[in-house]
Protein backbone atom coordinates (compact mmCIF):
# COMPACT_ATOMS: atom_id res chain seq x y z
CA UNK A 1 0.00 0.00 0.00
CA UNK A 2 1.46 3.64 -0.98
CA UNK A 3 1.34 5.72 1.96
CA UNK A 4 -0.03 9.17 1.11
CA UNK A 5 -0.78 12.38 3.20
CA UNK A 6 -4.57 11.09 2.55
CA UNK A 7 -4.17 7.50 3.93
CA UNK A 8 -2.10 8.84 6.99
CA UNK A 9 -5.50 11.19 8.05
CA UNK A 10 -7.53 7.55 6.88
CA UNK A 11 -5.51 6.04 9.20
CA UNK A 12 -5.53 8.33 12.09
CA UNK A 13 -9.20 8.26 11.75
CA UNK A 14 -9.93 4.59 11.56
CA UNK A 15 -7.91 4.74 15.02
CA UNK A 16 -10.03 7.13 16.49
CA UNK A 17 -7.64 9.62 17.15
CA UNK A 18 -8.69 12.94 17.13
CA UNK A 19 -6.57 15.97 14.96
CA UNK A 20 -6.97 19.39 16.37
CA UNK A 21 -6.71 22.27 13.94
CA UNK A 22 -7.17 22.15 9.96
CA UNK A 23 -5.89 19.38 8.09
CA UNK A 24 -7.00 20.99 5.01
CA UNK A 25 -4.80 24.33 5.55
CA UNK A 26 -2.24 25.01 3.10
CA UNK A 27 0.33 27.45 3.92
CA UNK A 28 3.14 29.54 5.38
CA UNK A 29 3.27 28.58 9.07
CA UNK A 30 6.38 27.73 11.49
CA UNK A 31 8.35 24.96 11.82
CA UNK A 32 7.46 22.40 14.42
CA UNK A 33 10.49 22.62 16.76
CA UNK A 34 9.44 26.49 17.00
CA UNK A 35 5.63 25.88 17.65
CA UNK A 36 6.63 23.23 20.57
CA UNK A 37 8.99 25.81 22.17
CA UNK A 38 6.51 28.03 21.95
CA UNK A 39 4.15 25.71 23.45
CA UNK A 40 5.93 25.21 26.51
CA UNK A 41 6.99 28.38 27.14
CA UNK A 42 3.34 29.19 27.12
CA UNK A 43 2.18 26.31 29.21
CA UNK A 44 5.05 27.61 32.23
CA UNK A 45 3.92 30.76 31.73
CA UNK A 46 0.09 29.98 32.25
CA UNK A 47 0.16 26.76 33.87
CA UNK A 48 2.93 26.75 36.34
CA UNK A 49 1.02 23.81 38.70
CA UNK A 50 2.33 21.40 35.89
CA UNK A 51 5.40 22.46 34.44
CA UNK A 52 6.65 19.41 36.13
CA UNK A 53 4.34 16.58 34.46
CA UNK A 54 4.42 17.92 31.08
CA UNK A 55 7.62 17.31 28.87
CA UNK A 56 8.74 16.79 25.55
CA UNK A 57 10.57 13.05 24.66
CA UNK A 58 13.45 13.61 22.33
CA UNK A 59 12.56 10.55 19.73
CA UNK A 60 13.67 11.04 16.14
CA UNK A 61 17.30 10.34 16.01
CA UNK A 62 19.44 9.52 12.70
CA UNK A 63 22.91 8.27 13.94
CA UNK A 64 25.39 9.53 11.32
CA UNK A 65 28.60 7.96 12.56
CA UNK A 66 29.53 5.23 14.70
CA UNK A 67 29.48 6.42 17.67
CA UNK A 68 26.05 8.21 17.61
CA UNK A 69 25.26 4.64 16.35
CA UNK A 70 26.12 3.53 19.32
CA UNK A 71 24.07 6.42 21.34
CA UNK A 72 21.02 5.21 19.66
CA UNK A 73 21.62 1.55 20.50
CA UNK A 74 22.28 1.95 24.28
CA UNK A 75 19.22 4.68 24.81
CA UNK A 76 16.91 2.08 23.05
CA UNK A 77 18.38 -0.13 25.75
CA UNK A 78 17.47 2.09 28.25
CA UNK A 79 13.92 2.36 26.79
CA UNK A 80 13.70 4.81 24.59
CA UNK A 81 10.39 4.48 22.52
CA UNK A 82 10.68 5.47 19.06
CA UNK A 83 7.10 7.59 18.06
CA UNK A 84 6.15 8.63 21.56
CA UNK A 85 4.20 11.61 21.23
CA UNK A 86 5.82 15.30 21.04
CA UNK A 87 4.50 16.27 24.21
CA UNK A 88 3.37 13.72 26.93
CA UNK A 89 1.45 14.83 29.87
CA UNK A 90 1.08 13.16 33.36
CA UNK A 91 -2.26 12.59 34.79
CA UNK A 92 -3.12 16.30 36.13
CA UNK A 93 -5.42 15.23 38.86
CA UNK A 94 -5.82 11.69 41.05
CA UNK A 95 -7.88 9.75 37.76
CA UNK A 96 -6.85 11.63 35.15
CA UNK A 97 -5.97 10.15 32.02
CA UNK A 98 -2.42 11.20 30.62
CA UNK A 99 -2.69 13.31 27.66
CA UNK A 100 0.00 12.38 24.56
CA UNK A 101 -0.18 14.66 21.79
CA UNK A 102 1.58 14.46 18.79
CA UNK A 103 2.58 17.91 17.00
CA UNK A 104 2.54 18.70 13.50
CA UNK A 105 3.13 21.91 11.66
CA UNK A 106 -0.33 23.71 10.71
CA UNK A 107 -0.03 22.79 7.14
CA UNK A 108 0.06 19.16 7.66
CA UNK A 109 1.48 18.85 4.17
CA UNK A 110 4.41 19.85 5.30
CA UNK A 111 5.32 18.31 8.21
CA UNK A 112 4.35 14.61 6.05
CA UNK A 113 5.83 15.87 2.68
CA UNK A 114 8.63 12.96 2.23
CA UNK A 115 7.53 9.08 2.04
CA UNK A 116 9.93 8.80 5.50
CA UNK A 117 7.73 11.78 7.21
CA UNK A 118 4.76 9.70 6.00
CA UNK A 119 5.58 6.07 7.31
CA UNK A 120 6.96 7.56 10.60
CA UNK A 121 3.32 9.63 10.97
CA UNK A 122 1.65 6.39 10.42
CA UNK A 123 3.65 4.38 12.84
CA UNK A 124 3.16 7.29 15.26
CA UNK A 125 -0.78 6.90 15.10
CA UNK A 126 -0.84 3.17 15.84
CA UNK A 127 1.45 3.71 19.16
CA UNK A 128 -1.16 6.67 20.12
CA UNK A 129 -4.00 4.36 18.99
CA UNK A 130 -2.53 1.49 21.70
CA UNK A 131 -1.72 4.49 24.16
CA UNK A 132 -5.36 5.52 24.21
CA UNK A 133 -6.11 1.68 24.78
CA UNK A 134 -5.69 2.16 28.21
CA UNK A 135 -7.24 5.00 28.70
CA UNK A 136 -5.09 8.21 27.75
CA UNK A 137 -5.90 11.00 25.61
CA UNK A 138 -4.11 10.46 22.66
CA UNK A 139 -3.88 13.23 20.30
CA UNK A 140 -2.48 15.32 16.97
CA UNK A 141 -2.21 18.75 16.99
CA UNK A 142 -1.52 20.94 13.81
CA UNK A 143 0.20 24.03 14.96
CA UNK A 144 0.76 25.84 17.88
CA UNK A 145 -3.01 27.16 18.44
CA UNK A 146 -4.56 23.75 18.19
CA UNK A 147 -2.25 22.36 20.46
CA UNK A 148 -2.89 25.09 23.14
CA UNK A 149 -6.51 24.15 22.33
CA UNK A 150 -6.19 20.35 23.19
CA UNK A 151 -4.38 21.51 26.65
CA UNK A 152 -6.76 23.95 27.30
CA UNK A 153 -9.87 21.39 27.19
CA UNK A 154 -7.87 18.52 28.95
CA UNK A 155 -7.10 20.94 31.56
CA UNK A 156 -10.62 22.30 31.94
CA UNK A 157 -12.04 18.67 32.18
CA UNK A 158 -9.11 17.37 34.39
CA UNK A 159 -7.41 19.75 36.27
CA UNK A 160 -7.15 21.14 40.09
CA UNK A 161 -9.89 23.34 40.28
Amino acid sequence: MKITLKTCLARADELGIEIYGDPSYRGDCPLEDSDLASFFAWVRYNYPQYESLIFHCETEFNPTSASSYAYHTKSKAKGRLDGIADIVCLPVSSGAPGLLCELERMDISKSLASKKRKEHFYKQVSILSSQKSFGNIAIVALGLEATKTAFKEYINEYGKS
